[in-house]
């Protein structure tokens, strides 16, 4: 194989560099020449210097336009994760010819920290922790059981349908909408398929499982989230865009929302400032449902696996919009 193609990871985490050593350096280097670059994402001038010539990179934070237009020799792009359409346009890298893949690993640590966000806000844990903490021994907030409520699940993809035996495990009927239900999904998982707006209306915990494209932009309204039932407790660990965050806000803050828990938002890093750090009863992670160091060491195997298959001619996990 040639050895004047070159692939960049051009923001990448220091805590990654031990996993890009020995084999998987080795597989890297037989597509071509490696170069990682730790900490970002930079800005955008930076961020072009950095890509240089490269026919390929991975992962792609800092990927906006501005940058994909001046990166004129990329061809693709083995995104970390999920969700691509969130911080890269595939439709401004198909018109350039791009192609953009994902990594399909991580639905069951994910799955995990959903469970963890239900639990903690359905019982107030991050709220009694910081009280505790600061000389407040409230033994008055109730939380509620999980046993013999309903979640809703909105979408039902691999992560979502991981989650279903963890809440069954804890006596969690289970209702989902997806926009292609599999009758036998029903069996296999012993759920309930249902329209969206019957299973917002009768759920007593929502978790959000929705890729980011232009048709879920939004998806989850403010009329939506007006019509959950009272006292619901609701989790997204997908992304924010699929839901209004500000109604979201405003009905926590009126406690028709009792609860949430929130590993993505609008805006990342979160602002210090932000409305969801002055409501007490909400729980915040920092987009890290994934980084498990188990999760983490298989996505970058599957980063490396759709990068040899796409130079081998048979592109894999390709990110669409639709």
């Amino acid at each position: 194989m040639s050895h004047t193609r070159h692939i960049v990871y051009p923001d990448a985490e220091e805590a990654l560099a031990p996993l890009f050593t020995g084999e998987r350096l080795a597989r890297l280097e037989k597509l071509g020449t490696f170069t990682a670059y730790y900490g970002g994402p930079p800005s955008p001038e930076e961020y072009i210097k950095r890509i240089g010539d490269a026919q390929a990179i991975i992962s792609g934070w800092g990927l906006t336009n501005e940058v994909l237009n001046a990166v004129t020799n990329l061809e693709v792009i083995s995104f970390i994760g999920l969700g691509a359409a969130s911080v890269v346009n595939l439709g401004e890298a198909d018109s350039q010819d791009i192609t953009v893949t994902h990594t399909l690993s991580a639905a069951e640590t994910i799955a995990e920290h959903t469970m963890a966000l239900i639990l903690t806000a359905a019982r107030y844990i991050g709220r009694l922790d910081r009280e505790i903490r600061s000389g407040l021994f409230n033994v008055d907030l109730q939380g509620f059981d999980l046993r013999g409520k309903t979640l809703g699940l909105i979408g039902f993809g691999r992560i979502a349908q991981a989650v279903v035996p963890l809440a069954k495990a804890f006596g969690m009927r289970v209702m989902v909408w997806t926009r292609n239900p599999k009758a036998e999904d029903v069996a296999t998982y012993g759920i309930e398929f249902s329209e969206l707006d019957i299973l917002l209306a009768k759920s007593d915990v929502l978790s959000v499982h929705l890729l980011f494209t232009p048709e879920t932009e939004g998806m989850i309204s403010a009329k939506r989230l007006r019509n959950t039932k009272p006292g619901v407790v609701v989790v997204n660990t997908a992304r924010s865009q699929v839901l209004d965050e500000a109604a979201l806000i405003e009905l926590l803050a009126t406690g028709h929302i009792a609860a949430a828990g929130i590993d993505v938002f609008n805006n990342e890093p979160l602002p210090v400032d932000h409305p969801y750090t002055k409501l007490d009863n909400v729980v915040l992670t920092p987009h890290c449902a994934y980084n498990t160091p188990e999760a983490v060491a298989a996505m970058i195997d599957i980063a490396i696996d759709n990068l040899e298959a796409f130079f081998a001619g048979n592109p894999q996990n390709v990110a669409t919009s639709g």
